[in-house]
């Protein structure tokens, strides 16, 4: 059973009516990266990048914010937890493997755009640049070019498909606890508002 409020098909579906560009797993993806990044302070920032060019939509993005602040919320408490809880936000099982295989590709995105895009602070690149964020940004850049190999059968795509999503799953908390003191010693102190990181 999921550990989201929010169901998948009911938030891809308001996205798209919202008008917004972005796709349901890409912007679970973009609230883990900014979450990581800027801690309780990130869902302004999301909303922002989301909903972007949808000004002239402001009645039909109501049901997809509100969506979203659930689904920033149990997110962020997994990952505060520290423990095996954090779960990605993806489409059920009864869809193809291509559809949930497009889904981890566009989540990889989503999450890449999360903590690598805005301005950044010099200490901010510089625990992007090292190990083991540094490898993990590349791991995920690839993912975001995955594909399903139709010569191969069902079962063997379907164990590769859970084994990126682990290995994803266990990036995303190695990366959310790596940023946990630039998370506490410069964005609380430093920053006076979400501006300076957007």
């Amino acid at each position: 059973m999921s550990k989201h409020s929010v169901n998948f098909s009911d938030l891809e579906n308001s996205l798209h009516s919202s008008g917004s560009s972005w796709l349901c797993a890409q912007s679970h993806g973009l609230l883990c990266g900014r979450l990581s990044v800027l801690g309780p302070n990130a869902f302004n920032v999301c909303i922002e990048q989301i909903f972007d060019a949808t000004s002239s939509q402001e009645l039909l993005r109501e049901a997809s914010e509100n969506m979203l602040e659930d689904l920033f919320k149990d997110t962020w408490m997994q990952l505060v937890e520290r423990q095996s809880d954090f779960e990605l936000f993806l489409p059920d099982d009864e869809r193809n493997i291509n559809e949930r295989t497009e889904a981890l590709s566009q989540w990889c995105d989503g999450f890449l755009h999360g903590i690598v895009t805005g301005k950044k602070p010099k200490t901010l690149k510089e625990y992007l640049n090292n190990e083991p964020i540094n490898l993990i940004i590349k791991d995920f850049l690839e993912i975001t070019r995955a594909s399903v190999n139709e010569e191969t059968d069902e079962e063997e795509n379907e164990g590769a498909f859970n084994e990126v999503m682990e290995y994803i799953r266990v990036s995303v908390q190695l990366v959310y606890e790596e940023l946990a003191d630039f998370r506490n010693d410069t964005v609380e102190k430093k920053f006076k508002s979400q501006e300076d990181l957007n």
